[in-house]
């Protein structure tokens, strides 16, 4: 097999609705074609024969010089009622019949749904399909429409409980879901009066929009009281066509081309699974069980995901690849240019955001979460911008609105959507606050519940996995990112309390005030901690496998998050000591407290200083949240400040050997060697001491 062999053009989804293969395309002139390959849209119109000798466009439109489009839909044809006809209801097969599976896109999920022979069972016996349940979306593509149960089959109908069906919102081939909320020119209240059919979508002036039924309003009539009316405006996507600043076509061909020459189809492979191992316990953002068959990835998501978020998948995977027994002896000696994969990257997401989907939002959290090209410099406001468009996309794909209830979609759709809020909300909480910015999300614009860990898919460690065994902590699990949310709630409350515009003017002197909004939220930051299970214990030694390796464990950025939380409360708290008043600073019962404050704050400092000398290979090596780098320099920040705010002698002395310490783990971690982690945050630790005259004189 040539080792580039699956190296071709990315099929759209329009490319599908268009008839076109996933298999390599055969130079020379289109062999005959059934009529389910459809003409474009200028050769439909002058009702002639649509030559097209690889892909479009086709031989008329590049002789008119036109764009071949695929837009415009061939005329409706009555078909039997072969539900009728074999003696059977007409409810859910009559749906059925109605859905042309050429022109659903397919998806990692709709293609896990064919190959999966147990999605269908009972629909038409055996597998339901009555093919071979091995077969490749090609032999099911080329089946014919008239005779195959497939034309009949919607690749999206799941039977629930009650015959309910289920199609997802982000399901579709050539129109995307968008939130309609209160206030625009398309009202919610008025669309819950129109008449809707058996898929719960209406067609208004060719628009289409669709109702979510709820348990608690799925009974409800028109005009009845219930909950706000939940509706998605589902837009064609030609409506977009023009819409404006937009990527050429030929611009994102070469991407295409480009990302497919860089690995064959078995390394492309393995870095997705290599995501899947290091990155998604800690960022689950994906839907794993849309992507693997029977705990395998599917060849087919190298081909069905957009460029957008395949892309970023790579180059989030690729620090990872000498953990893989492959990888570890080819692309290593070159590996392709991760900045080349998050340019191309961002250039498809450009493109997608006039036509959002999931996948669009999920590529933008990933490129928040690149390392810096400078390791010595705070990121530029490119990346606050960016958090900035990623929570817009997540309100526009209806993202802030809890679904736990709703019954119109899927539950794997509903787990997904909610850990796509959270890993929206943390990015954008712990991005802020390394930045200094405000934070894009108020606590009043969402509703989402916190996450459970029916929310998030269980831990499972492939035993057929291409990687070197035993580089992964078998403690990591799902509760990682769970814990992280939870944090991630009290940290805004600590921001929302303290550090908006008015919250600083009301707090930073104000000290009798500052202690009573950190009461609870010190009890909640203590709950939290209390609550970690002895795998994601605060203090925790290297962890070693039976033979004394080192494993991978991505939990310290959650330890150093819940450091970083605490230091940012009392951060808050050492404000107003410096506007004491004189009879506040003769007060007993003040000084007692301003004593306390200062102690916590120093516990604080030494727990930040032992958790960075206990860090080992194993725990630098693994996957970090982005915003952990700042993380480092707001602590240097924090111990520089406890140091000139010194008290005494005997403090300063402290907390010098604090520093010292400090230091010197940053060094060891951060060295010439090391992964640029905590440069940033030596960096400012040095300017600061320099700064400050206290920078030790050089020896011999």
């Amino acid at each position: 097999m040539d080792s580039h062999s699956f190296a071709q053009p990315s099929l759209s989804p329009t490319d599908f609705f268009n008839g076109l293969e996933l298999a390599p395309p055969v130079p020379g002139p289109r062999s005959y074609k059934s009529r389910k390959y459809r003409p474009c849209d200028l050769c439909r119109q002058r009702q002639v024969a649509c030559k097209i000798d690889i892909g479009p466009p086709c031989s008329l439109c590049a002789s008119h010089g036109r764009q071949c489009t695929f837009v415009e839909r061939p005329k409706k044809k009555r078909r039997p009622n072969v539900a009728a006809s074999n003696g059977e209801g007409s409810g859910v097969s009559a749906s059925i019949q109605q859905f042309d599976v050429t022109a659903a896109q397919l998806s990692p999920g709709f293609i896990a749904q064919y190959e999966n022979e147990q999605s269908f069972n009972g629909l038409n016996g055996h597998n339901g399909l009555g093919v071979d349940p091995d077969s490749s979306p090609n032999q099911l593509h080329h089946l014919g429409q008239d005779a195959s149960p497939i034309h009949y089959m919607d690749p999206y109908l799941q039977m629930m409980q009650g015959g309910i069906r289920t199609r997802p919102l982000d399901s579709q081939a050539n129109r995307c879901a968008r939130f309609i909320g209160e206030t625009g020119e398309s009202n919610p209240y008025l669309l819950r009066h129109y008449r809707y059919d058996d898929n719960d979508e209406c067609t208004i002036s060719k628009l289409t929009y669709r109702r979510i039924k709820s348990t608690s309003n799925q009974n409800a009539m028109p005009g009845e009281k219930g909950e706000p009316p939940v509706v998605f405006m589902l837009a064609d996507d030609s409506m977009a066509q023009k819409g404006e600043p937009r990527v050429e076509e030929d611009v994102l061909a070469k991407g295409r081309s480009d990302i497919a020459n860089m690995f064959t189809e078995q390394e492309a492979l393995r870095l997705i699974g290599l995501f899947f191992r290091f990155v998604y316990p800690y960022f689950p953002i994906l839907s794993k069980s849309e992507m693997f068959l029977n705990g395998q990835i599917s060849p087919s998501v190298l081909h069905t995901l957009p460029i957008s978020l395949l892309s970023a998948m790579y180059a989030t995977a690729l620090p990872f690849m000498l953990y893989d027994d492959l990888l570890a002896t080819t692309i290593v000696h070159s590996p392709p240019s991760t900045n080349q994969l998050y340019r191309i990257s961002w250039l498809a997401v450009t493109q997608e955001l006039h036509t959002p989907r999931l996948a669009t939002l999920q590529a933008c959290l990933l490129l928040l979460q690149r390392a810096p090209t400078n390791r010595y410099t705070t990121d530029t406001p490119w990346k606050t911008s960016l958090v900035g468009w990623t929570v817009s996309l997540a309100q526009i794909l209806g993202l802030p609105k809890e679904c736990s209830d709703w019954t119109s979609i899927p539950t794997w759709e509903m787990t997904l959507r909610k850990r796509l809020w959270y890993g929206v909300f943390i990015m954008d909480k712990w991005a802020s606050l390394g930045a200094g910015m405000p934070s894009h999300i108020r606590s009043d614009d969402f509703d989402v519940l916190p996450l459970t860990e029916s929310d998030l898919e269980p831990p499972s460690l492939d035993p057929n996995s291409n990687t070197i065994p035993n580089f992964l902590d078998p403690d990591t699990d799902s509760s990682h990112f769970r814990l992280l949310s939870d944090l991630t709630m009290i940290l805004s409350d600590i921001m929302d309390s303290y550090y908006s515009l008015r919250a600083t003017q009301r707090t930073s002197k104000d000290f009798t005030l500052s202690l009573d909004l950190a009461r609870s939220l010190r009890t909640r930051l203590k709950m939290w901690n209390d609550s970690l299970p002895p795998g994601l214990a605060l203090r925790q030694p290297e962890r070693l496998d039976s033979r004394g390796m080192a494993r991978l464990s991505g939990n310290p950025s959650l330890s150093l998050a819940y450091i970083v939380a605490t230091m940012t409360l009392f951060r808050a708290l050492l404000r107003p000591l410096a506007n004491l008043t004189t009879v506040e600073e003769e007060d007993h019962g003040i000084v007692g407290r301003r004593l306390a404050v200062r102690a916590g704050a120093k516990e604080c400092a030494k727990e930040v200083v032992e958790f960075a000398e206990n860090l080992g290979r194993g725990a630098l090596d693994a996957f970090w949240h982005s915003w952990s780098r700042a993380n480092f320099a707001i602590a240097s920040s924090f111990l520089m400040q406890l140091l000139v705010t010194s008290e005494s002698e005997a403090e300063q002395s402290e907390i010098n050997e604090l520093l010292a310490r400090w230091r010197w783990a940053m060094r060891i971690g951060s060295g010439s060697t090391g992964n640029g982690l905590m440069s940033l945050g030596l960096l400012r630790l040095d300017g600061l001491l320099l700064e400050n005259g206290t920078m030790q004189p050089a020896t011999g």
